[in-house]
């Protein structure tokens, strides 16, 4: 069986790497026949961080669907058209936004250095910290913070975007029109289904809607309407996920 797994909320948690005992399971499902994969709202630069080094050939879906990597190389991209997405900055900058702008490794920001978010981008130092007139692909533009939030959203909707606010961490992901994750996997040139997938925000419904079976995590009301089974976000959501993970390596043979 084919496995999707979301990472933050789902199987990191407070901005932590993934447990080895979950990453040590993920790889007992790999060596046992089944294709684990990953599918984020993280840019794939900050995808690995979380992950180890066991990990770095696997399918990455980063940036909500926006960018594809699998075996270490590009395998997709889907920017925000230039001219779109200099109008998107514009009306970001009319609402006093702060953001940060990931291009296809690189990234550029108007944030202070000390700002909290920052403690998660390219931990690694793998990418370089650009000027946003730098920007050569508009992969993902993520809003932190803005005057109106509601207004900026509905303005943001007028535009050929998809929006994704993450009611967690309180923060607006824009990508182009009509990416998602489960655009992305179909358009990985792999063939990945019938899939399992784990998840627990709104970025995941696309692959939940077309999941052969699907975990939710914590309780996302549109995510609990359609998936088969439910862990909560308690303090024993790592145990769980193991256990139902192991359960589904045998079901799904």
């Amino acid at each position: 069986m084919n496995f999707i797994f979301d990472m933050d909320g789902t199987i990191c948690f407070k901005g932590q790497p993934i447990s080895k005992n979950i990453l040590d399971l993920l790889l007992e499902l790999q060596e046992s026949g089944h294709f684990v994969g990953f599918a984020s709202a993280r840019p794939c630069r900050d995808m690995l961080p979380v992950l180890d080094d066991r990990f770095k050939n696997h399918l990455l879906i980063g940036a909500n669907g926006a960018m594809t990597y699998y075996q270490g190389k590009p395998r997709c991209f889907t920017p925000i058209p230039t001219k779109l997405a200099e109008e998107i900055v514009n009306i970001l900058d009319d609402y006093h936004a702060k953001y940060l702008i990931d291009d296809k490794w690189n990234y550029a920001f108007n944030l202070k250095q000390q700002h909290p978010f920052l403690m998660n981008v390219d931990p690694h130092k793998l990418a370089n910290h650009v000027a946003i007139d730098q920007i050569e692909s508009f992969i993902k533009i993520v809003v932190l913070s803005c005057t109106n939030f509601a207004a900026l959203s509905k303005r943001m909707a007028q535009l050929d975007v998809t929006i994704h606010y993450h009611s967690a961490e309180s923060i607006l992901d824009i990508t182009y029109k009509d990416v998602n994750k489960m655009a992305a996997l179909e358009q990985s040139g792999l063939s990945l289904e019938p899939f399992v997938c784990f998840g627990n925000d709104m970025n995941d419904l696309p692959l939940f809607q077309k999941a052969h079976h699907s975990v939710v995590i914590g309780e996302y009301e549109p995510l609990l309407m359609i998936a088969k089974d439910q862990i909560l976000a308690d303090e024993k959501v790592e145990q769980n996920i193991i256990s139902k993970l192991q359960e589904l390596s045998t079901v799904f043979v």
